[in-house]
């Protein structure tokens, strides 16, 4: 018995050094739990297209994933955000209450839509096919209210396969997708 108590301290201490000491480590590991999941959508319905760059004037900005189907293209943000999640769409500033630690933060939304903004550009797509996915890694309790998409890696496929009505055809799904992926492309030969 007493093996499993020092364990589960062990494990414990070990994520809390993780998280309190390596964030970005933290941000990979719940990149990588998204690329899990989205990996087991069938490839025949939805194309999955990740880190694709975009050069701006305030600088360089990562669309980590975006979900190119007929029923939609899906750009899917992810906070690694823990503890309890209080906003709604229109509000600025969402808030995290962490155990007896409260802090705001920048409503994840508006980003997503400025990361929606360019790939619509780039994909050169002009129908209202695009949808706003925000996704928290870190185990949080989210009391958001939202008609979008806002979720957690559990349920993110639940959410991408229940917007069933088609939007686009398979042609412009498959424009949309060799656009996008010469971006991603393009800048690996470019590093």
């Amino acid at each position: 018995m007493s093996k499993i108590v020092l364990l589960l301290l062990g494990m414990t201490a070990l994520v809390a050094v993780i998280h309190v000491f390596f964030p970005g480590l933290r941000g990979r590991i719940g990149a990588s739990r998204i690329s899990t999941k989205l990996s087991v959508l069938p490839r025949s319905e939805y194309i999955v297209i990740s880190n694709i760059p975009f050069q701006m004037p305030s600088g360089r900005i990562l669309v980590r994933h975006v979900v190119v189907s007929r029923y939609g293209i899906f750009v899917i943000l992810i906070k690694n955000i823990s503890g309890r999640i209080f906003g709604s769409e229109a509000e600025e500033k969402w808030t995290q209450k962490y155990f007896n630690r409260v802090r705001t933060f920048r409503n994840p939304l508006f980003r997503c839509h400025q990361q929606i903004s360019l790939i619509r550009s780039a994909s050169r797509c002009t129908k209202k096919a695009f949808f706003p996915v925000v996704v928290f890694t870190g185990g949080a309790s989210i009391w958001v209210d939202s008609t979008l998409d806002i979720t957690t890696p559990f349920y993110l496929n639940r959410v991408i396969r229940a917007h069933d009505r088609v939007i686009l055809t398979e042609s412009e799904v498959q424009d949309i997708a060799v656009r996008l992926s010469e971006l991603h492309f393009r800048d690996r030969e470019n590093r």
